[in-house]
């Protein structure tokens, strides 16, 4: 479903003298099937931005459509929270039934899902989510891994099989590891089913891994906006906001210092980086 915001503003706590306008005046749109990284300083208003299109608040004014759905309108919005999965920072923090099967299946079970229609779509979420279905159905979400409690949260989310995908930092507090076990899990979700993806991340590394485009916002306001592969030419730009280059961009300006006429500008994976170097190998 297509996302498009048209002067978009949001102001928290209105009305109080602890007000403050979380969103600035944004205008973007994001195609169907974007894997899409919003990423900002604390404070610049990325959370905000994602639960304005999850249908969490409304804006204060502007237009943000979904597809034919509009958030201003209350109809609209019950039917975009059917569409919509929306994953919170530690939701792990949300899990209050006694079993894995029943956490997962509990947004199923209010919808009057058949009981074999749902055991076989929980079955089909914990799969996608990397999780052994036969192991952990009836293990407490208590006796789990804390990587393993984040996945379950997502399989309870992909059980709904949403339009789109909000993730607010979902790898939050998890080891390497498990960030990339969670984070390919996720994109091989949007590979398969073409759903679109809003990831927000304070990680640029995951960013320039995963994502087709990254939003950049500050104080509110959409500071940039760029595919991954622009992150070089853009870097002047967003060091001015707090932004720390990763150790492959760092090896990436050595790199340019010395191969300043066959770098390409558009290398930003570890992947294209070890293409590059076989490449000069080969050719030597």
């Amino acid at each position: 479903m297509e996302i498009c915001l048209e002067n978009l503003s949001c102001i928290l706590a209105n009305g109080t003298p602890f007000h403050k306008k979380a969103i600035d005046r944004i205008s973007i749109n994001i195609p169907n099937g974007q894997f899409v990284a919003i990423m900002g300083p604390a404070g610049s208003g990325k959370t905000t931005l994602a639960q304005a299109i999850g249908g969490l608040i409304v804006p204060d004014s502007g237009d943000l459509r979904i597809g034919r759905y509009r958030i201003n309108n209350k109809a609209s919005r019950r039917h975009l929270w059917k569409m919509v999965g929306f994953l919170f920072q530690f939701p792990e923090h949300q899990v209050f039934e006694d079993t894995v099967f029943k956490h997962i299946a509990a947004g199923l079970n209010r919808s009057g899902m058949r009981p074999e229609l749902m055991a076989e779509r929980v079955q089909q979420a914990m799969e996608a989510a990397g999780l052994c279905y036969a192991k952990l159905k009836d293990r407490s979400p208590f006796q789990v891994s804390g990587g393993e409690l984040r996945r379950v949260a997502l399989a309870a989310i992909l059980a709904s099989e949403p339009s789109i995908l909000i993730l607010d930092e979902p790898t939050a507090g998890l080891d390497g590891c498990e960030r990339d076990r969670i984070l390919s899990f996720i994109k091989r979700i949007h590979e398969d089913k073409r759903i679109t993806v809003l990831y927000i991340t304070h990680r640029l590394e995951e960013a320039l891994e995963y994502s087709d485009r990254i939003l950049v916002l500050d104080h509110g306001k959409l500071f940039a906006d760029f595919h991954p592969g622009e992150i070089r030419a853009n870097w002047h730009r967003l060091e001015h906001i707090g932004f720390v280059k990763t150790p492959l961009l760092r090896y990436l300006d050595w790199l340019e210092k010395r191969f300043a006429d066959s770098l390409p500008a558009n290398i930003y994976k570890e992947d294209q980086l070890v293409s590059f170097i076989v490449s000069i190998i080969r050719g030597n």
